[in-house]
């Protein structure tokens, strides 16, 4: 044990083992493999930095020993699931490369999750979680003040001053360069924050003016420049002026700051500030963008959050603006229990963790902050659960569609075309709807999610018209379907929710939507089928579903105590007005 401050030591197993001590107590950030009590003492609570056995295969020790465990929000499925990762290991999949089965032998169950930017509390001590993706996508630093020296435990971030540790971790699929992108964003972000000490996960402590992050973070930019044959070019947050009071953020997917003149704002969006691909890495959100929102447009707090639908590059900033400023979210009626619950949902790019939505606003009201108006509907754009949000300021109407404009169209300066993915669930029948319902708005300037902020010209909308009733004509004679709608939506029949953990014996309650596109009622009969000791009730039934409607009702399933598989699929299988259609509809529970 090697002692940095009264307070603070290091220990030096297959990684180093960082202690803190207080109020008789001790925590400590990752365990490595083979410490135990004899070499610190009784141990209350661990902070895992990623999920790499080399820091943390020892953490089932811990955890027996009646510790508390906190893991990476990122990389939950890497340390709770770890047994399924392993199983599930495709040999064959060449192409990609950041080895999910790296875990610990046992699964972490029952543990707290560290949320990026939120902080854990422990005896007085305030643990910030800071965002700090490159090694792993769910890298996760510590941030906490101990004996008077502001402390920063990076994880594999840094092995020692401008150094690495093992390179190759960085590439996370084959000959792609996303987690070298997301290390440069990594130490940028911690070059930002104030801290004295830096506690590596392998190797020594270093202070601040020891660290060299400079003379790292330029031989790693000099690296990706040799590659693409040009100079790597750091992510900076810019702010282009629509009105004196609506700025839009060249973020991700693009965000809109709505600000009045005594330093509180409005984010209509919040995409991830960051020069990584998007599909690099999911969820984690680097704050690029809160210091220069005070330093530029002189905003000092963000009330209110309004998204314009639930895809992550439109939502992946919220978790800091909460944990930052407290900020509420604002929302229609139809969006709050996806933004609440995406667990019930089996649809794409949905963040992991839902949002407490603190206003409902209904249609036909508006939600009034600061004498601005805005107008949130639930209408179909890119997704059936998107908002068309409506607001007046500095004499010019402004509507923010999110993304039913395709950023595609901006990219290669073309004609307005569909963000077309039928797995949003557009209803077809609403695709002419989408630029007609624009164009009753009747906005100065339309912000789109991915063009950024564009103004209103009819003939646009005209030529967009003709387009989208062209592709809707299409696709009506495509399908065979007498409904086109119900062709084109995945999840007519649904369970929700649609994957659920559980534990052997355990009884869930899942609700069953049938929805009916077309205009004549439909009958319905549903016969459920699972696996051998599975029970479920009712076993079948019959329903009636009025013409443009949806019914629910509740399937009662309860799992055996003792059972061989992963999964328990629990399986709908559909007779709809007379036609056998199979089983056409399913649920998940696993363990």
């Amino acid at each position: 044990m090697k002692r940095l401050s009264e307070n603070l030591f290091q220990v030096e197993d297959t990684c180093s083992v960082y202690g803190v001590r207080a109020g008789g107590r001790t925590l400590l950030i990752d365990c490595g493999t083979d410490l135990r009590c004899d070499d610190v003492g009784a141990v209350d609570r661990v902070l895992l930095t990623h999920f790499h056995r080399d820091q943390c295969s020892g953490i089932s020790h811990w955890h027996g020993q009646g510790a508390e465990i906190s893991i990476p929000a990122a990389e939950r499925r890497y340390l709770e699931e770890a047994d399924l990762q392993r199983a599930a290991y495709y040999l064959y999949d060449n192409y990609t490369a950041y080895y999910p089965g790296f875990a610990p032998l046992q699964d972490v169950r029952g543990a707290e999750i560290a949320r990026d930017y939120e902080t854990i509390d422990w005896q007085g001590i305030r643990f910030e979680v800071v965002p700090l993706p490159g090694h792993t996508f769910g890298s996760t630093g510590y941030r906490f003040e101990i004996d008077g020296r502001r402390v920063l435990a990076c994880g594999d971030l840094m092995a020692a001053p401008g150094r690495l540790g093992d390179y190759h971790w960085l590439q996370w699929s084959y000959m792609d360069f996303q987690g070298h992108v997301n290390q440069l964003e990594s130490l940028a972000h911690a070059a930002e924050l104030e801290w004295d000490l830096m506690l590596p996960g392998h190797g020594a402590p270093f202070t601040r003016a020891e660290a060299r992050i400079d003379e790292l973070s330029a031989r790693l930019a000099e690296l990706h420049g040799m590659f693409f044959d040009r100079p790597y070019t750091p992510f900076q947050v810019e702010f282009r002026r629509l009105s004196p009071h609506v700025y839009e953020v060249n973020s991700m997917a693009n965000s809109y700051v709505v600000k009045d003149d005594a330093g509180h704002a409005v984010l209509i969006d919040c995409g991830y500030v960051s020069g990584a691909p998007i599909t690099a890495n999911p969820h984690r959100y680097i704050d690029h963008l809160t210091r220069r929102l005070r330093s530029e447009l002189g905003v000092e707090t963000v009330e209110y959050f309004l998204p314009t639908h639930f895809h992550d590059d439109h939502l992946a900033g919220y978790p800091m603006l909460r944990a930052r400023y407290g900020t509420k979210v604002a929302a229609a009626p139809e969006l709050r229990d996806l933004l609440e619950h995406p667990e019930h949902y089996d649809m794409p790019c949905m963040v992991p963790d839902g949002m407490r939505v603190d206003r409902v606003v209904a249609r036909g009201e508006s939600f009034h902050w600061r004498g601005i108006d805005f107008r949130i509907e639930q209408f179909p754009g890119q997704t059936w659960y998107d908002h068309h949000i409506t607001f007046h300021v500095d004499v010019r109407r402004f509507l923010a569609i999110g993304d039913a404009i395709s950023g595609l169209c901006f990219r290669e300066e073309r004609d307005y075309i569909h963000s077309f993915i039928p797995k949003n669930r557009t209803p077809l029948s609403a695709y002419g709807s989408i630029p007609r319902k624009i164009a009753e708005r009747r906005p100065d300037v339309i912000l789109t999610g991915h063009g950024g902020g564009v103004e209103f010209e009819q003939t646009r909308i005209d030529r967009w018209t003709r387009w989208m009733d062209r592709w809707q004509s299409l696709f009506t004679e495509v399908v065979q379907a007498s409904d086109p709608d119900m062709a084109m939506d995945p999840h007519w029949v649904e369970f929700r929710p649609y994957k659920v953990r559980i534990r052997p014996g355990d009884a869930v309650d899942f609700r069953l939507y049938i929805q009916n596109h077309a205009e004549e009622e439909k009958s319905c009969r549903v016969r459920f089928r699972s696996l051998e000791g599975v029970s479920v009730d009712p076993l079948e039934l019959d329903l009636i579903v009025p013409g443009g409607e949806t019914k629910e009702t509740t399937v009662r399933v309860r799992f055996p105590r003792e059972f061989s598989t992963h999964s328990l699929p629990i399986l709908a299988d559909v007779d709809w007005n007379g036609r056998r259609l199979g089983e056409v509809a399913e649920a998940i529970a696993y363990w």
